[in-house]
């Protein structure tokens, strides 16, 4: 996700900026002392914004209220917590009280990913994808897909009553190719395809009959994702 960091605080900024470079799914375009991102924004698409509230010339409940046709995310970083309640009603997802810690910003970029997804989702999941395997082309549709596992550079597609299909891609790059709302990593080595889901036990997950490992440093974030998938 492309954000920027708007704040007239320089040491608010740096801040902010620290944060989100531990996190490969945000991508820092830039960051401004002030309102005047807006030009930026409209030229420029941006998905997220860490947008403080007590700014000069234009604060950033005045600046939100501008961004409402674009489908920007806004995340309020403030010293002030009484603009809570206005914060939320032009959108904001989330509202960050100064000074942020980290795991605070955390909840909040990971709820901000769940939205993206949610709103970027393919529109058609049943398309087909195509794969190579041993010379020849296949399709594979994406509802027949249990889990893939990746084996070097190689990926493992295990699905429903079929063989396993072996094929030269990565994690990374099927995980790009996939229905976003659907299929999850839960570990460096597995994307499940949550219409499979069973349950999970303590640091595994059921996917129909099999269980595959969560990893810790996701498990947080898994359980929110299935919370958010299933209530939606």
């Amino acid at each position: 996700m492309k954000c920027i960091v708007v704040d007239d605080e320089r040491i608010a900024r740096e801040g902010l900026n620290e944060f989100i470079r531990e996190f490969d799914f945000l991508e820092p375009i830039d960051n401004y002392g002030n309102p005047h991102a807006l030009h930026k924004l409209k030229k420029d698409a941006v998905d997220l914004i860490f947008l403080d509230i007590q700014m000069p010339f234009l604060n950033g409940l005045e600046f939100a209220e501008t961004l409402k046709d674009l489908g920007t995310m806004i995340i309020f970083t403030t010293a002030h917590p009484e603009f809570a309640l206005k914060g939320y009603k032009v959108n904001a997802i989330e509202y960050l009280l100064k000074p942020i810690f980290f795991e605070d910003f955390k909840v909040a970029v990971y709820k901000a990913k769940r939205l993206y997804e949610l709103m970027h989702k393919k529109e058609n999941s049943l398309s087909p994808l195509l794969f190579k395997e041993n010379g020849f082309f296949y399709k594979i549709y994406p509802h027949q897909i249990l889990y893939i596992s990746a084996l070097q550079n190689y990926i493992e597609i295990y699905r429903e009553n079929e063989d396993k299909m072996v094929i030269h891609q990565t994690l990374k790059n099927i995980l790009e190719e996939l229905p976003s709302g659907d299929f999850l990593q839960i570990h460096k080595s597995y994307i499940v395809n949550l219409k499979y889901f069973k349950r999970i036990q303590d640091s595994t997950m059921v996917i129909e009959n099999i269980e595959l490992p969560i990893a810790r440093s996701r498990k947080n974030y898994v359980l929110s994702y299935i919370k958010n998938y299933f209530e939606n």
